[in-house]
């Protein structure tokens, strides 16, 4: 059995696979030459706030001997020949497989303009990214964010300094386009602008020209900003170029069914780089989120230890802190699938609640801003597919004390 991937879905494929099975031989590769880390807490390792890069590290050295793990750690896999079932690495070694997972997670786009060179254009995504965004903090003043979505808003406050000046450029409309509504966005940009925050919405940068040994980003409508220094925040692509002429099937990511399989038998995928069930649709979808990666990890893990597993898709959930603001986006809450809508809004107190229901009164989604306790409520109301709409016409809605009754009313059925 061979692993590409040494992270959330790698890891947890490992330990569902040895827990049927502790014979079978394992390899793990993976190009980073480094320990399994937390990439979810690498902006806290950014800001100080975790304070050596040990303490990123998820695994031990002996965690892979225990397992019994041949490690190819710092080794990048540049195929796969599916003729004689190997994996080709940049090493010049072929390793073979019977069984195989292809988790090798996304990279970060980066904008290409006039006047830009890749290098020169700060990402975060690898543990060498944090490191070169920790080294790079005190050096710099004037830093200009392009995206509005939650790398950028995480990279942002991590390398906050009360004398920086900070401009986040967003093509959008508002930021969080994708798990926000406008209202909540909204409320999240003053929060931003309290802070000394510049946020330049429905514009893009063009171009970068250099001044005087600083760079002036162009933005579309001719606006000049300056900065020492630039990060991008739009997005990312799945790790798929390896696969090319490989067979296996692929488009934006890597299509499975609801086993984790790929159209190859014995060829599994699992997190970013995978397209899996949507929980609501059944389409195949890129989550992009650590939960996700650690239940599709599971699953594959478990099939191809001989076990039948199904996996039923997952919800898409972003929870963050912005400037100690408590932030959570769960299941639909933009899409043609909200019907109806709950909203409790408290600008004083900077608390937004939206709850999402589909035509049939279904909880399907919700937006949480500074109150979010209930998060887990919510999830399982969710995923439970409970009916809430005696809500809609209940005075208790109103009420932050009774929130957890309602709901656990809600999810014993009786409201």
């Amino acid at each position: 059995m061979v692993i590409i991937g040494n992270s959330a879905a790698g890891l947890s494929a490992l330990e569902a696979f040895r827990n049927r099975d502790r014979d079978s031989k394992v390899i793990m590769i993976d190009r980073e030459p480094v320990l399994a880390y937390s990439r979810t807490i690498t902006p806290y390792f950014i800001m100080g706030g975790v304070k050596q890069e040990e303490d990123l590290f998820l695994r031990t050295k002996d965690y892979y001997k225990d397992f019994g793990v041949k490690t190819l750690f710092g080794e990048e896999a540049l195929g796969i020949d599916m003729r004689f079932r190997e994996v080709l690495l940049d090493s010049g070694k072929k390793e073979p497989f019977d069984l195989l997972l292809i988790a090798t997670g996304s990279s970060p786009i980066k904008p290409k303009m006039q006047g830009a060179k890749p290098e020169g254009i700060g990402v975060l995504r690898s543990l060498a990214d944090a490191k070169y965004l920790k080294e790079m903090k005190p050096k710099v003043k004037k830093v200009l964010f392009l995206g509005g979505g939650l790398v950028s808003l995480q990279t942002l406050q991590a390398m906050f300094t009360r004398s920086g000046q900070y401009t986040l450029v967003v093509k959008s409309d508002q930021i969080f386009s994708q798990t926000m509504d406008r209202d909540g966005a909204e409320m999240i940009e003053n929060h931003l602008k309290k802070m000394g925050v510049q946020i330049i919405k429905g514009k893009e940068v063009v171009r970068l020209k250099g001044v005087k040994g600083s760079r002036v980003a162009i933005l579309d409508d001719g606006q000049e900003i300056e900065a020492d220094f630039i990060f991008a925040g739009k997005g990312v692509r799945p790790n798929i170029d390896f696969l090319r002429g490989s067979g296996i099937k692929s488009r934006n990511g890597i299509f499975v069914n609801d086993r984790m399989e790929t159209n190859v038998e014995g060829v599994y995928a699992a997190g970013d780089v995978a397209l899996a069930a949507d929980f609501f649709s059944k389409e195949n979808v890129s989550y992009g989120l650590w939960p996700s990666a650690v239940e599709q990890g599971e699953i594959a893990g478990k099939n191809m230890a001989g076990q039948k597993e199904i996996y039923p898709g997952n919800l898409r959930m972003n929870v963050t802190r912005i400037f100690a603001i408590p932030i959570a986006s769960i299941g639909e809450v933009r899409s043609s699938k909200v019907a109806e809508s709950l909203v409790r809004k408290d600008e004083k107190r900077n608390i937004y609640r939206k709850i999402c229901l589909d035509e049939k009164g279904i909880l399907i989604g919700a937006i949480l801003i500074n109150q979010v306790d209930d998060l887990g409520v919510l999830h399982g109301l969710i995923r439970g597919r409970k009916e809430i709409g005696a809500l809609k016409a209940s005075s208790i809605w109103r009420s932050p004390i009774n929130y957890g009754f309602v709901y656990k009313n809600i999810l014993q059925g009786k409201i």
